[in-house]
């Protein structure tokens, strides 16, 4: 690993949080476009949420990641396969048991439950491309799995269901996206910047000693 690759986080710290916020922004509007083809060919499911989140934001981080602390692009798969599995997943167990309580269309329950399951499977995955830089990779799982269920829930939050009947509804219904983008930098930003301290700490050689 090139010690110059994590030499100044700082730097790259702001841009991660960017490329989170781009990442989400992009992810909705693949979505759009899936969810268009989709309804175009009468294919119903949730799948495009996970996939177009996963590839967007994925990709995004994935692209500042390569160069703070050399991430490869199993960032990226990682994210797309595991938000896409956790969706799919659902959907398949929609098609198979109507009515389920925990499902993404009876109300929130299943989108947070899609949502944990989808960063657990992320966190496992880009915890072993972070495990060869610290010591302390196993705390990414979790740090992924509160990452995403607090920037969804900022967004819901924050978003008004339906259609807007306010300009301030709809001024919410933009900037929920961002804000949950700009969440989700700054929680995985700075879980990743404390990761990689002890790494830091150790390319400082220590002073030789005399005997």
């Amino acid at each position: 690993m090139d010690n110059e690759i994590i030499s100044n986080p700082q730097s790259f710290f702001p841009r991660w949080i960017l490329a989170s916020l781009f990442g989400w922004i992009l992810g909705v509007l693949i979505i759009m476009v899936l969810a268009q083809f989709l309804d175009s060919s009468h294919i119903g499911g949730q799948f495009p949420v996970g996939v177009g989140m996963g590839l967007a934001v994925g990709y995004t981080q994935w692209r500042v990641g390569r160069k703070w602390f050399g991430a490869t692009s199993q960032w990226l798969w990682a994210t797309l396969v595991g938000m896409g599995a956790s969706f799919v997943l659902f959907d398949i167990v929609d098609a198979l048991w109507k009515g389920a309580p925990f499902m993404i269309g009876s109300g929130y329950l299943g989108l947070f439950l899609c949502v944990a399951l989808g960063s657990l499977i992320v966190g496992i995955w880009q915890r072993r491309i972070l495990e060869s830089h610290s010591t302390r990779a196993t705390w990414w799982i979790a740090g992924c799995i509160a990452s995403w269920i607090l920037a969804t829930l900022t967004v819901v939050l924050i978003m008004v269901p339906g259609r807007p009947e306010s300009s301030l509804a709809l001024w919410r219904n933009f900037g929920a996206i961002p804000l949950g983008g700009a969440v989700f930098g700054v929680l995985t930003g700075g879980a990743l910047v404390w990761l990689l301290r002890p790494l830091r700490s150790e390319t400082t050689a220590a002073p030789p000693t005399n005997a």
